[in-house]
């Protein structure tokens, strides 16, 4: 088991810095904010009516563009025409047809250039390199946690370590990475498009550093993880062409879709409370004035409305979950039960069950969306343990086997 160290943490908010790429709104959706429920009958049985269908991913942009034209005329004063074109969208809901799969490209490549080496003072056998890489024509940064002087005859697993918010790597946190990487893995730490390389202002070699692109929730942090993988790979003590993801709300659902499009290379994943697993749950709830579990939402929906449920699409893991081959440990805090966060993991699970998928599902009592940040408390200590057996099973650090035993090659070192 790893034990982990006190740290300080700092107050992290973990989605309220998740915007899309621009800061506005769509004309017609301003007074959503202030509402907490849908005041006119027409447009809530518009809402309601859309429900299933575009959670289950149907393609619904007749009645969806209706929504949103009626949205607008009642802003502009024109309630009478709004509540006609809410009534129009209801006419538009009989055959809906499943929105085709997207097609998703290979792994983009990249090799990393290191711009330099820190000391991690708790671990002297670790270093972690900090590296650039290039995506999309992207310059990329994140670190790499690996030993201080490995042997060229090392091979080590990988593991991909996708955080959570958009706010670069938390240095918090590094101890924790480190007494994983300490068991006999290399760890890579993307900090994603659009973000700082750390959630604290540390100059490297006398200036701060961000990652090109702006914050998508969409295709391009998925491509960072894959062409950082694609690098550390290329790293002459990691072992190629396999890896493991742990990551937690943002990250998370950013690694999901990762190991997805990774295929048989991802052979294990752990989840922490991962965000917007099913999107278009996410989405319905803010047209339904649920809870505002993505604040960019209003943005979001500036494209047009195809553009959106394809992109929705794209985003959902639940709608992509046949080509995650991945062994799943999934945690959630059961602190906030009947939260959008849990009705897309039940989401998720049935598909794992109709899909016939390898997987494992804990809810940790008593806690919060963000239990596994507090890593001296129960629920980050229990969820540490079943973790540890699972990647011991699944995806076992080098010195050990499949069944978390020491190899008898090794059992000296």
């Amino acid at each position: 088991m790893i034990h982990t160290m006190k740290f300080h943490l700092v107050f992290v908010f973990l989605f309220t810095a998740l915007l899309f790429a621009g800061d506005t709104d769509r004309p017609g959706l301003e007074p959503l904010e202030n509402e907490f429920r849908i005041p006119t009958d027409e447009e809530k049985q518009l809402v309601m009516a859309l429900k299933t269908p575009l959670i289950e991913a149907k393609n619904v942009l007749a009645p969806l563009q209706k929504w949103f034209d009626g949205r607008l005329l009642s802003t502009q004063g024109k309630k009478e025409e709004a509540l006609k074109t809410w009534k129009d969208g209801l006419k538009c809901m009989d055959d809906l047809k499943p929105l085709p799969q997207p097609k998703w490209q290979d792994m983009p490549d990249a090799s990393f250039t290191v711009l330099t080496t820190l000391n991690l003072p708790s671990y002297r056998s670790l270093r972690f390199d900090v590296v650039q890489w290039k995506v999309a024509n992207l310059n990329q940064y994140g670190g790499v946690i690996r030993p201080a002087s490995p042997k060229p005859t090392d091979k080590l697993p990988v593991i991909l370590y996708c955080h959570g918010a958009a706010f670069g790597i938390p240095t918090y946190f590094l101890g924790w990475l480190a007494e994983l990487a300490e068991q006999g893995y290399v760890i890579a730490c993307p900090a994603m498009r659009g973000e700082p390389l750390f959630q604290q202002d540390i100059e490297i070699k006398g200036k701060l550093i961000k990652c090109e692109g702006d914050i998508e929730n969409l295709e391009g942090e998925v491509d960072d993880c894959l062409s950082m993988l694609r690098a550390t790979w290329k790293l002459p003590y990691a072992q190629p062409d396999s890896f493991a993801m742990i990551g937690h709300s943002f990250g998370a659902g950013v690694g999901l879709l990762a190991a997805a499009r990774a295929g048989e290379r991802c052979k294990a994943v752990v989840s922490y409370d991962a965000w917007l697993v099913t999107p278009q749950r996410y989405y319905w709830d803010r047209m339904a004035r649920g809870a505002n579990n993505w604040l960019s939402w209003a943005d979001f929906c500036n494209q047009p409305v195809d553009v959106q449920l394809r992109g929705l699409m794209t985003r959902s893991i639940v709608h992509n979950a046949e080509k995650l081959s991945a062994k799943v440990l999934l945690f959630i805090g059961g602190a906030y039960e009947g939260s959008v966060f849990h009705q897309s993991h039940d989401d998720l699970i049935s598909q794992f069950k109709r899909l016939n998928k390898h997987y494992s599902y804990h809810v940790m009592p008593n806690g919060g969306h963000n239990f596994v940040l507090y890593t001296e408390s129960k629920p980050a200590q229990d969820a540490l343990k079943i973790q540890t057996e699972f990647l011991d099973k699944y995806y076992p650090p080098a010195g050990k086997n499949s069944k978390g035993q020491a190899n008898q090659l090794n059992s000296n070192d």
